[in-house]
């Protein structure tokens, strides 16, 4: 019993305590005199009954070798150990419950963002009423004795049904605690995506996609592919159980997909289900991995006037997670009739005034995601990396570039040559009329020009690319198969 006290980090504490309790009820303070008999002793049965009774309290009474723990997350957010991970759906509503329960001691107030990822024809919208003008959920003062929940129904109005796999995806912001939540939705015994969205296996100049696919029982498709920039890598005709479906992309597949989904991630290529009875489905998915670029140099990024909106909009900036708009209207404003510099942090954010951004820039590491916000509403997006300050006025770098004129801006102190690439098996289509310089001077803009003759014979891609002080103009063409 000894080694156990004295193991333990408050054995002192123990000892004091002992002895203030001996010096309280000490008969030291009574001045009859106690006399004591060294010659007599306890019966044998009485001092048994003593000792048994001392070992039973101690034992009863002493708290263990931790008298007391620490607790990690005793200001934590809200737990989610209790929300649902999957589910399935029928019919066009889904009705679904969250309980509001913290994950630590003390009261947690904070938002809920909720979306929806995949499934991009589908139509589905999400339903609550704690949602506010903002399309956020707003909760007080949550805590162990006073837990609350939160009521979500998913509807589509759709005259044709998608079974598309898709997932909402919750955003818990708390003050210092910030955290995301992905609840899968798969359509009941249904041909359908395992997951929501195509994931980039390969991010390679011939990139490389892949999903799996569940055949359901007593179904039979066969797969078609229209984009001549995709091909299957895998048998196309499929019956029932899990498949893995990959396609691989020529040079300029990714930049072959001209649409993006609202959280800015590009849609792949439409693959469509055929069946023996004609029912036909469309498999329209984003590309995991796929927001645009935005090139930093040396920690500061000048904002150009072209980079928002003519209204007033927000940029908010994450080192890591999804990219989120802020759920808060209380957003730092910036005055920016001067020049101004502002630090942006990890899910940090500031708003910029109608009157536009003026003479300013941004300090934040090459890494996470930057975005402009009209509210909780992603205008448009961009992953943040380390390169040389190079900007596309309407366009981003290794993106596609749509036809007509734009400006590409140097905002280095050294100059770029710049060259034009032709790849694909339509190389010798003389649709195109390009008309750019052989260089762009240090901190000049100049203009560049793209003509392009549609036909049916093939398909093509433009983008362009920064390496080292070569900009590239990047062309390709794919045959589609059709003859004039």
């Amino acid at each position: 019993m000894l080694i156990i006290f004295i193991s333990t980090e408050y054995w002192p504490w123990l000892l004091i305590a002992a002895i203030a309790g001996w010096r309280r009820f000490s008969p030291e303070h009574i001045p009859e005199p106690f006399v004591v008999d060294e010659f007599a002793g306890l019966e044998e049965i009485p001092m048994r009954q003593i000792a048994t009774l001392t070992i039973a309290i101690l034992l009863l009474g002493y708290p263990g070798l931790e008298p007391s723990s620490q607790i990690d997350d005793w200001d934590g957010g809200i737990s989610t150990e209790d929300w649902p991970i999957s589910m399935t759906f029928e019919g066009n509503t889904v009705q679904l419950e969250l309980p509001l329960e913290p994950v630590g001691l003390m009261p947690v107030s904070g938002w809920l963002q909720m979306r929806i990822e995949g499934a991009t024809n589908a139509g589905w919208e999400i339903n609550s009423e704690c949602m506010n003008e903002r399309e956020v959920c707003r909760f007080d003062d949550i805590t162990q004795a006073s837990t609350s929940s939160v009521q979500i129904e998913l509807s589509r109005n759709s005259t044709e049904p998608s079974n598309l796999t898709f997932r909402m995806v919750v955003l818990i912001d708390v003050d210092n605690h910030v955290s995301e939540h992905s609840i899968l939705f798969r359509a009941a015994d249904t041909t359908s995506s395992i997951d929501p969205l195509w994931i980039l296996v390969e991010d390679t100049d011939t990139p490389r996609i892949c999903v799996e696919l569940d055949v359901s029982d007593g179904d039979y498709v066969n797969l078609s592919n229209q984009n001549p920039f995709w091909s299957f890598e895998n048998e196309t005709s499929l019956g029932e159980g899990t498949h893995d479906l990959c396609l691989r992309g020529q040079v300029g597949a990714i930049q072959s997909l001209s649409n993006r989904d609202n959280q800015h991630l590009i849609i792949g290529p439409p693959i469509t289900l055929h069946r023996e009875n004609g029912s036909d489905e469309t498999l329209l998915m984003p590309i995991e991995n796929t927001i645009p670029p935005l090139h930093v140099s040396g920690g500061e990024w000048t904002i150009p006037n072209s980079f928002g909106p003519q209204q007033e909009y927000t940029i908010a900036r994450g080192e890591s997670g999804s990219v989120f708009c802020p759920s808060s209207e209380v957003i730092a404003d910036v005055d920016t009739s001067e020049n101004w510099s502002k630090e942006l942090v990890d899910r940090s954010s500031i708003s910029i005034p109608q009157a536009g951004t003026g003479n300013g820039s941004l300090r934040f590491s090459a890494d996470g995601w930057l975005a402009v916000c009209d509210g909780t509403r992603i205008i448009s997006a961009y992953r943040v990396t380390e390169g040389s300050d190079v900007v596309v006025e309407s366009a981003a770098l290794n993106s596609r570039l749509d036809v007509g004129e734009f400006s590409i801006v140097n905002r280095e102190n050294y100059s770029f040559s710049m060259s034009v690439d032709w790849v694909g098996d339509a190389v010798t289509w003389d649709n195109w009329v390009i008309s750019h310089p052989s260089e762009i001077s240090s901190h000049s803009q100049v203009f560049v020009t793209i003509s392009v003759e549609e036909s049916d014979t093939a398909a093509w891609a433009a983008w362009l690319t920064v390496d080292g002080e070569q900009i590239t103009l990047h062309f390709s063409a794919r045959s589609t198969g059709a003859s004039e």
